[in-house]
């Protein structure tokens, strides 16, 4: 009979214990990565939603001044998905037929609660909004816009003169 080294069989123990742990934190590992890849961006879907929103009220109420006959102001009537109303927000209109905005900040604020009739806040975070002047060469048409941001992550930009709504990320 063959005597076994008992040095031999503690170093395959070892061996296969190293092995398991070894395959086991490879496992752990690929499974974190898949899940934070796969996993949506909440903040980026929010910001996406409340663009098409602001796209949308904004749309409304430039209709909505050209039906009454251009007035200085109108009153931006929201809805619920059911049709019910829910609140009515005075917005400015421009001369060119887009809601108005002051050069400031504060006032792409303002603009954000009247389209959106929703206090300036994103998932517990208060969106920040930047206003930028012109800075195209006289040449070019204007691009005044309001960004819309929460801290470091997706924002949507709001061009004063066109109405048009562009994402962050080409959307």
């Amino acid at each position: 009979m063959k005597s076994r080294n008992p040095n031999d069989s503690s170093l395959s123990r070892i061996m296969i214990n190293l092995s398991v742990i070894v395959v086991f934190a490879a496992l752990m590992t690929g499974g974190i990565i898949y899940v934070y890849e796969k996993e949506p961006d909440i903040e980026a879907e929010m910001m996406h939603n409340y663009a098409r929103q602001f796209t949308s009220s904004a749309t409304n109420a430039h209709w909505q001044w050209q039906a009454q006959g251009r007035p200085e102001m109108i009153m931006l009537v929201h809805y619920d998905e059911n049709g019910r109303e829910v609140g009515r927000r005075p917005v400015r209109m421009a001369h060119f037929g887009w809601p108005k905005v002051e050069p400031s900040s504060a006032s792409c604020l303002q603009l954000w609660e009247q389209l959106l009739n929703i206090p300036t806040r994103v998932d517990g975070f208060r969106v920040l909004a930047d206003y930028y002047a012109n800075d195209n060469n006289e040449s070019e048409p204007l691009n005044t816009r309001c960004r819309y941001r929460v801290s470091t992550g997706p924002y949507f930009d709001y061009s004063i003169y066109t109405g048009r709504v562009i994402q962050s990320g080409g959307d």
